[in-house]
């Protein structure tokens, strides 16, 4: 529709009216208050990493909403220890060091994982992170994550006996390897054991994970391939395994 202003005064006076009622409704406006769109789920933020191996944070973001969401992932936070670098890692991306955010998008009833990797490069120390997840369209809900690591002989967390009895590495041999290294580990669960594979920049190379273990010895192996099959380079490779409850990570040397 198109109003027309001419010399009609009963138009003349109607518009006015009709601005002035809209600036009204403007001031009298509220927001409204948006349901929640996602969930971040984890099981610790006390981060206990050895001076030789690599602090690693992990949870799972849902998409609890009807529909598709974009969200963003923020590392507000990066006071490590002189020497330890932190990596932001959503599915199966850590990316480097310098990058602050990542946005990601989600459909409805999707789910992905995302959390940090801090580099200790053989450095004893503390250091803190402070992770943001919110929703773009839904800049009021926030998710903030504190992350408290430690490495080496300050680290500040005192372990769980009973959560230190639940796993123990016994062998990764043979280290360096040339074709296929063995993890043989102790528990006391019975569920599922994953083991992910990185390379020393924090890039994703394989997930391994064992259903349904039963509590005793197992022994998992890996062949020098990524999640496609293909043979990587030679090099320094990471472990995370990670259950229930504990958390282990390692070097790998890997020579062709």
């Amino acid at each position: 529709m198109v109003l027309q202003i001419g010399n009609d005064t009963g138009a003349m006076r109607f518009i006015p009216l009709l601005i002035w009622s809209t600036l009204l409704s403007a001031d009298s406006y509220e927001s409204p208050i948006l349901d929640p769109t996602f969930e971040f789920n984890y099981t610790t933020t006390e981060i206990d990493a050895g001076a030789d191996s690599i602090g690693s944070f992990s949870g799972t973001i849902y998409n609890i909403s009807s529909g598709t969401v974009t969200l963003a992932v923020v590392r507000r936070v990066n006071a490590l220890a002189e020497g330890w670098t932190s990596s932001i890692c959503v599915g199966a991306t850590c990316y480097n060091e310098s990058i602050d955010s990542v946005a990601i998008e989600l459909s409805a009833g999707d789910s992905t994982a995302c959390g940090v990797l801090i580099w200790i490069n053989g450095l004893e120390g503390t250091g803190t992170v402070q992770l943001d997840l919110f929703d773009l369209d839904n800049t009021d809900e926030h998710i903030i994550i504190d992350l408290n690591i430690y490495a080496g002989t300050t680290a500040g967390i005192v372990k769980n006996e009973s959560t230190a009895k639940q796993f123990e590495l016994i062998h990764c041999y043979p280290n360096p390897f040339n074709s296929t290294i063995t993890l043989s580990y102790i528990t006391n669960l019975e569920n599922s054991i994953s083991i992910t594979i990185y390379d020393y920049s924090g890039k994703y190379i394989k997930s391994i994970i064992n259903y349904n273990l039963t509590a005793g010895t197992q022994t998992v192996r890996w062949d020098g391939t990524d999640q496609f099959s293909r043979p990587v380079a030679a090099g320094m490779y990471l472990y995370l395994i990670e259950g229930a409850g504990f958390r282990e990570t390692g070097k790998m040397i890997y020579l062709k």
